[in-house]
């Protein structure tokens, strides 16, 4: 399962780089990891040699596993491709490392340290960290993570697969001004799991608003059942704007019955997003809040916003910038199929405000909080207050989602003191997914056989696991 990043480096180090696992099975069913390491080369410090421009990064791999024994260790110099001037690599161009690993199922952390030796006016090392699952061995139906690709079939792609050439977009999903987004992923033994014929198909969710981009739907024709198929989905994504997005595969029978899904999530940045003219005397006469209340206010509105308008907000110093930001927000999600209005969001914002808020942070902060404001009040909510051996937990059920029916929320109260119920578990498409929700819930039993601190050690400080941007399993399996 793939981890959260974390980039732990000073505010003058310059090395970017991106961390992916990759799955894959063998015919015989034997998982195995392809580990992708993508270098931004704009981030790195090119220097003259022999007539061009060379750019290097030093790195420390080390894999551990549960027990923090490391089974895999390496040190090496990526060399990115020589350019004939320095200006060439001024713009955002990702290189990236490959290398096959087999390692038992399981799960592993990633430690990996980079250092630009050309850096001056001394390198400077930048760490990352990373966790992620190795699945068990397969016996039937099984497929790959989803590998997104700039380009197929290039000269100079580097990573060949199955026939195909492809210059893999490592990123971590985050994708710039893109125009193309091209996917690939692999199948195996689908004659294990129907003997009808059978198609593959993506769709693109709008995360945030749990809604499906209608005009990026695209099938595949129907085949028959076969040991192995790869696959290549072309993606034209231009004219998404900026938002969190998911790339879903599905396999269906000639019926369109759904027989498995599975997914990758994808941030998109788009740059030539239209401006939204506002002005103080409107926020003036329309809202007229004070600066420490629109400064609340704004902190709500980051659970509905874009990432390119996150990161605008982090900008926001003045109180008139605020007030603009504030009227153009609201200003630009008028009319907008799916988009809240102002006036839900203050009454779920408020309702956040005053039942979850915990004795750390106000509830807008919370997971509750945010799952009220970004979704609304559930159909269902229920309290499991006194079960033995367990926290204390909530499960929220909301019939509907977007195109997502029977969503469910899993909050818990691990330290039985602040009231802060993080977020456990959603088969929400895009949220937190932990398979083993129901162990984590347990106390003085999960201590007695050591599963507890186990477990504990790697759920810590909101790595709660996995806010997926891949996952394994059938759909139905999800909950």
């Amino acid at each position: 399962m793939r981890g959260l990043l974390w980039l732990l480096a000073g505010a003058w180090a310059q090395v970017v780089f991106y961390v992916e696992p990759v799955r894959y099975y063998t015919p015989e069913g034997q998982p195995y990891v392809e580990l992708f390491i993508g270098v931004d080369a704009s981030s790195v410090r090119y220097v003259a040699r022999g007539g061009v421009y060379e750019g290097e990064v030093d790195f420390t791999l080390i894999i551990k596993n549960a027990l923090d024994a490391p089974v895999y260790a390496d040190k090496f110099r990526f060399v990115l491709p020589p350019a004939k001037d320095s200006l060439s690599v001024s713009r955002q161009r990702l290189y990236a490392d490959i290398r096959r690993l087999r390692i038992p199922s399981g799960t592993y952390q990633i430690e990996i340290e980079a250092t630009d030796p050309n850096q001056t006016p001394r390198p400077q090392k930048v760490k990352a960290v990373m966790e992620f699952e190795m699945p068990e061995r397969a016996g039937g139906f099984r497929y790959s993570d989803l590998l997104f690709a700039h380009r197929i079939n290039a000269e100079e792609a580097p990573y060949e697969r199955h026939g195909l050439r492809l210059e893999p977009w490592i990123s971590n999903g985050l994708l710039v001004d893109p125009d193309t987004l091209r996917i690939y992923g692999e199948v195996y033994a689908t004659d294990s799991l129907t003997t009808e014929p059978y198609y593959l198909r993506v769709r693109v969710l709008d995360a945030q608003r749990a809604q499906e981009v209608s005009e990026l739907s695209y099938a595949r024709r129907p085949s028959r059942p076969k040991p192995f198929e790869a696959f290549v989905f072309t993606l034209p994504i231009r004219r998404l704007g900026s938002g969190i997005y998911i790339a879903q595969i599905e396999l269906c029978r000639n019926d369109g019955a759904v027989l498995a899904s599975w997914y990758r999530r994808f941030t998109l940045i788009s740059t030539a997003e239209p401006m939204v003219e506002a002005s103080e005397s409107e926020y003036d006469a329309l809202y007229g809040f004070s600066e420490s209340k629109l400064d609340e206010l704004l902190g709500g509105m980051t659970h509905l916003a874009s990432p390119s308008e996150k990161s605008f907000m982090r900008t926001l110093e003045k109180f008139s910038d605020k007030k603009k930001f504030f009227v153009a927000f609201w200003k630009k999600r008028q009319g907008m199929p799916g988009s809240m209005d102002l006036k839900e969001f203050l009454r779920r914002f408020e309702y956040a405000q005053q039942h979850f808020k915990s004795s750390m942070r106000p509830g807008w902060k919370t997971d509750r909080g945010r799952v009220f404001i970004q979704y609304g009040p559930p159909n269902d909510m229920q309290f499991f207050y006194n079960e033995p051996d367990k926290y204390p937990y909530q499960i929220w059920t909301y019939n509907q989602i977007g195109a997502q029916g029977q969503v469910i929320f899993v909050f818990y109260d691990p330290d039985l003191i602040t009231n802060e119920y993080p977020l456990l578990h959603s088969n929400k498409i895009g949220e937190i997914q932990n398979r083993n929700w129901r162990a984590f819930l347990l106390r003085a039993r999960g201590a007695s056989t050591g599963e507890t601190e186990r477990l504990n050690r790697f759920g810590r400080d909101g790595a709660f696991m996995f806010r997926d941007d891949q996952t394994i399993g059938f759909v139905r399996d999800d909950r």
